[in-house]
């Protein structure tokens, strides 16, 4: 560990544990700053065969991962900047844990048995590899993050004022006195982007607009440069160092995939709203909102979920935490005799198998902003521990939008509890993410059949579309950006300025007019610090699963589906399963032209 992590960590460990008996988080973090690894080289060597000594490796860190989703379940309720540091501070330290397992001999030594063993541990010994190759030096590692919470906190800035070099552009009623009407209806990231929101619906003229959306953009850029500049300095070294010419190439070879072919994709994605992003806001206030559907109780829509997903073999038992018994109700009674009130437990089964709980917290009425989130507690191993989810959603669901999102929630929950293995690293959404993101997926849409819900409103429509070019766009500039590979200062500064012609181009692809200065949008948005690169992916798994949904033969049934797409106990690979489902080729570039054509003649 550096010594300066090890002298910060020591620090909050001492901060922390005077609170830590009133305190459970505090306690969790201590807990966490403490924690090692028991595994030591005698431990993977005394076992006589490699399949005892991967269960071994399993068991002895399955107690470092368990933590690491701990981390990301607590994320979103911190509050004060203790906790938050407490948390980042036990996310580096496990990240270093990590670190000196992967490198060490005797790790090295199991991966190179699990490469020749049978299924699933040569896949165990796959993922090991790769998690090893992509892994940083420290010191590396520390200044990627240190520059990607810069970025972060330049763009969470709120202290910004909207000037205006023209008068005409100016409202009476300006837009930040408005926003403060309504502080307690946003979160604290949103004051900035409703001012700028109200501004743009306000604003008649389309150039003033227009100024306003493109000066918000830059914002923060002189703040985030330097920042930018370094997370782009580190990703082409490394690269470099693999043999690479650039980050692109570096990162989109571990999904078979250059950076000729993801342009390919992403031109194939692209489609013209002829509305650009200072406009988009104006004609939404134009556009009615509403969906037609009638007030329905999470629990009574839980239960058509739940009866919906009974042929594919799911069974749902509502279990009451609050009561000393355990008062079990079948999913059929449950309405009946034991309705979600508070928090409960969704035991979900698999034909006979258990596969875990999803702990429910329905949202009281009085909250000022209710929605509908999940999260993940404790990954699915069999043989080492059932699933755990948590989803909280409000009692009544009054917007069509609420239901879609309930389903999607609740999919993902499914999913992450279906998908287990005898090895966290098979099971682990983060590492498996195609595979968990293109099941979710189709699952929401099987659910959405099922029920035959009316279609979203035309405006939710046309937002979701405007959501998809803006993330279309923004994943041309990371492949530009990660595709650069000179720096951003001096006269290297005029190559990458050289990139504003085709940028602004892939703008006007999307929204019909042209941004002068495109290259500037490395600033406007987060992920090109975080993600990098794979900001394409979300794009990449929608449109696999659209092509499985269009190109499956009838004569594979849904359940069929879901047995190999999710539970999979024959631990297929994902281009494996592809190949069953929809048949020859499946290599990129012919997904790629699939993808362009599925559901049509032409395929």
């Amino acid at each position: 560990m550096l010594k300066s992590i090890f002298v910060a960590t020591l620090f909050f460990n001492l901060v922390v544990t005077a609170n830590a008996v009133a305190n459970p988080l505090a306690l969790f973090i201590e807990q966490c700053l403490q924690y090692q690894p028991n595994l030591v080289q005698d431990d993977l060597v005394t076992f006589q065969s490699v399949e005892q000594q991967a269960v071994e490796f399993e068991k002895q860190t399955l107690a470092l991962n368990n933590l690491n989703d701990r981390i990301q379940y607590y994320r979103p309720f911190v509050i004060d900047n203790q906790s938050k540091q407490g948390l980042l501070w036990c996310q580096l330290h496990l990240a270093d844990e990590l670190y000196a397992l992967t490198a060490a001999p005797s790790t090295q030594s199991l991966i190179n048995k699990l490469q020749h063993a049978a299924l699933p541990y040569n896949q165990l010994g796959e993922h090991l590899a790769s998690i090893k190759q992509m892994q940083w030096a420290l010191i590396e590692k520390s200044k990627l993050h240190s520059a990607q919470a810069s970025i972060h906190l330049a763009l969470s800035q709120q202290d910004f004022t909207m000037q205006f070099n023209q008068q005409d552009c100016v409202l009476n009623n300006g837009p930040k006195s408005e926003s403060k009407t309504n502080d307690n209806d946003i979160n604290n990231n949103a004051n900035i982007d409703i001012s700028i929101a109200k501004y743009l619906i306000k604003q008649p003229n389309e150039h003033c607009r227009k100024q306003a959306w493109l000066a918000y953009q830059t914002r923060s850029k002189d703040q985030q440069a330097p920042a930018l500049e370094l997370i782009h300095q580190l990703h082409q070294q490394y690269a470099t160092q693999q043999a690479y010419d650039n980050t692109a190439q570096s990162e989109l070879s571990r999904y078979g995939l250059n950076p000729q072919l993801l342009q390919q994709f992403l031109t194939n994605q692209t489609t013209n709203l002829d509305i650009a992003p200072w406009n988009i806001a104006h004609v939404l206030s134009g556009i009615s909102k509403s969906s037609k559907m009638k007030m329905i109780t999470s629990n009574e829509f839980l239960q058509q979920i739940f009866a919906s997903l009974k042929p594919l073999g799911l069974k749902f038992e509502l279990i009451t935490l609050a009561s000393s018994t355990t008062n079990k109700q079948s999913s059929s009674d449950a309405e009946q005799h034991n309705p979600l009130t508070d928090m409960q437990a969704i035991r979900v089964w698999h034909q006979q198998r258990l596969l875990g709980d999803i702990f429910t917290y329905p949202q009281d009425k009085l909250k000022s902003r209710l929605n509908v989130d999940g999260q993940l507690i404790k990954q699915a191993v069999i043989g080492h521990q059932f699933g755990q989810y948590a989803l909280s959603f409000p009692r009544q669901l009054t917007r069509l939008q609420q239901q879609q999102k309930l389903i999607y929630a609740l999919s993902q929950a499914i999913v992450s509890l279906a998908q287990s293995s005898q090895f966290y690293f098979l099971s682990n959404r983060v590492q498996n993410l195609d595979t968990h993101a293109i099941s979710t997926k189709w699952l929401v849409h099987h659910i959405n059949q099922q029920l035959d819900l009316p279609l979203l409103s035309a405006r939710h429509q046309l937002v979701a579309q405007y959501q998809q070019q803006l993330w279309v766009f923004r994943a041309k500039v990371a492949l530009t950006f990660y595709q650069y590979k000179g720096n951003f200062k001096g006269t290297d500064q005029d190559d990458w300025l050289n990139n504003n012609q085709p940028l602004s181009a892939a703008f006007e692809q999307s929204f019909g007019q042209q941004w002068p200065n495109a290259t500037d949008a490395i600033y406007s948005y987060q992920a090109i610090a975080n993600e990098g690169i794979n900001h394409y992916l979300p794009l990449w798994q929608t449109a696999l699963t659209q092509l499985i949904i269009a190109e499956v033969p009838a004569k594979i049934s849904p359940r069929d589906i879901f047995d190999l797409l999710v539970i999979n106990e024959t631990y297929l690979p994902l281009n494996d399963r592809l190949e069953w489902l929809i048949g020859p080729p499946i290599d990129t570039h012919s997904l790629i032209r699939r993808f362009k054509h599925a559901g049509t003649t032409q395929e």
